[in-house]
């Protein structure tokens, strides 16, 4: 746990430090890199974090995917229980406003997405592992709404900066299947992941 904080304050800091200019230039080549996989061109309905702070851009590639005619969805918390709430988003100013931590998010008007019905989840960590393992902001949001959606391919999206040769995790910690930074792409083994988690 001490390992995870420690990696997580120290990633954060060194990610903080970009310039407005630094963030702009990485983000659009690392969603440039998320545009063009072929998985994310076949998805159909794509639920994506939305972007604050420092942490890459994901409002170009949310007005992107929806300018190609993709469904779009965007987590609203639920702090009480500690998850997420997929809801559709069509209109990044109409829908989206401050909302837990800050944090830009679905207003009640928009309609829930079933999660049946997600092709691929865009998420977000403080730091990467060359494993695809993550380390999250502490609150463990997203490690339990993945679990709830086995199916939806999970693409983390991220600067290189953020990539550690290992990142600490537990059995309840979650990997992705695809990293995608400004650098490259790195894709995992969905198959063992698929069936370490059906244990």
């Amino acid at each position: 746990m001490e390992r995870k904080r420690e990696l997580r304050r120290a990633t954060v800091a060194r990610r903080d430090q970009l310039s407005p200019d630094d963030i702009r230039r990485l983000s659009a080549a690392a969603s440039s890199r998320l545009a063009q996989l072929p998985e994310f061109r076949a998805a159909r309905t794509v639920m994506f974090f939305v972007s604050f702070g420092s942490e890459v851009d994901t409002l170009p590639a949310i007005r992107k995917a929806l300018a190609e005619g993709k469904r779009v969805a965007a987590p609203r918390a639920d702090q009480r229980r500690h998850g997420l709430k997929p809801c559709e988003v069509t209109d990044l100013e109409a829908d989206l406003a401050p909302g837990a931590y800050n944090i830009r998010e679905p207003q009640r008007h928009c309609q829930p997405v079933p999660l049946d019905e997600i092709d691929a989840i865009i998420v977000p960590a403080a730091a990467w592992g060359e494993d695809g393992y993550r380390v999250g902001y502490g609150g463990g949001y997203y490690d339990r709404f993945l679990g709830r959606v086995p199916a939806a391919l999970r693409i983390g999206l991220g600067f290189e900066m953020q990539v550690v040769s290992e990142a600490p995790h537990g059995r309840k910690d979650l990997p992705v299947d695809i990293l995608v930074t400004d650098k490259e792409v790195r894709r995992f083994a969905r198959e063992s992941r698929m069936s370490e988690e059906a244990r």
